[in-house]
């Protein structure tokens, strides 16, 4: 189930047309955190498909994964014209206006080892409001 997610991210980290070694970081931890293999991983890397339909996904993974196209159009500081057009993509995919990633951007961690669950779910449920409105 997690395949489609990360080869969403893959995509969005070649959007410039080089996946950098704190892309390739951040999506193997990602990517481990779901139980997947480092094969299953790179496959998944290796393999990614523009995509069309992300409407099987509930709320918390719609949540993640829209938090994890931030966090990794961060990762490398820099931004691309193309990442943010295909976040934008995604979030529209996603259910999300394009607000909402202007709202959770800039307090996206980009620190590969850092979680702060208290921060990530005060983020979801400013999310949520603005989903509601």
């Amino acid at each position: 189930m997690f395949t489609k997610q990360l080869r969403v991210l893959a995509t969005l980290a070649n959007a410039d047309g080089n996946i950098d070694e704190t892309e390739l970081k951040l999506m193997e931890k990602i990517g481990k955190a779901h139980d997947m293999s480092i094969d299953e991983i790179h496959h998944a890397i290796n393999s990614p498909e523009k995509v069309e339909e992300l409407s099987e996904l509930d709320d918390n993974q719609r949540f993640e994964l829209l938090y994890s196209i931030v966090q990794l159009m961060k990762i490398d500081n820099k931004i691309f014209n193309e990442e943010i057009l295909y976040c934008q993509e995604i979030a529209m995919k996603l259910g999300y206006p394009f607000e909402a990633i202007m709202e959770i951007y800039p307090h996206v961690n980009t620190r590969i080892n850092l979680s702060v669950p208290g921060e990530k779910a005060a983020l979801k449920r400013k999310l949520d409001k603005i989903l509601n409105q």
